[in-house]
This record gives C-alpha cells, structure tokens and sequence, in this order.
C-alpha cells in the first residue's frame, strides 16, 4: 500500500498530546507533503519513500518559536507508526489514513 495520502496522526510530546494531520503526495515518483496542526501548516522536507518506509523533516512552529523535528517510521495497511527527534528528545507517533 502507497504511503501517499492523509493521515491522523497521534503524537506524544513533552507537551502533551498532538494530533495534527500530515499529507503526502506522490507525484510521478518524487513525494512530498505537509505537517499541518495547531499552530500551522509546514513542508515537508528531505521526504523519503522506500517501499512502506518513510523519513522527512518538518520545521514545527510552536509558542516557543520554530524547531526542526525529523520522523522516521512506516505503514501497514492504512496504520502509520514511528519516531521523532526533536530537542526534546526521541518519541512515538502512530495514526490512520484519513
């Protein structure tokens, strides 16, 4: 299954719980996408497709000012799960295709 499409995700933060919405377009081949929440809307950047796997950089705006975050993970069926880095160290992430 594609990894192309929107999905909900579920984030666990020093902050809380997020949930923004994160889409990805498959255009002929090349991806890309968006992270959007709360606080905005960011491009993805350096998204990676190989198969069910996926790594991308998000600039993530927050009332502290904007930090980069980077996520690695992979779908199964229309489940998506994985980590991500930011200052605050390494969570999870998980979400359902939209």
């Amino acid at each position: 299954m594609s990894v192309a499409g929107t999905w909900n995700l579920v984030m666990d933060t020093p902050f809380g719980q997020q949930t923004p919405t994160l889409e990805i377009n498959n255009n002929g081949g090349s991806y890309e996408g968006a992270l959007e929440g709360p606080t905005g809307r960011t491009e993805l950047e350096e998204l990676t497709v190989d198969g069910d796997k996926l790594s991308f950089y998000s600039n993530i705006k927050t009332p502290m000012g904007s930090f980069r975050v980077s996520f690695r993970g992979g779908i199964e069926g229309d489940a998506i799960s994985g980590t991500f880095k930011s200052m605050a160290g390494v969570n999870e992430f998980s979400g359902t295709r939209a």
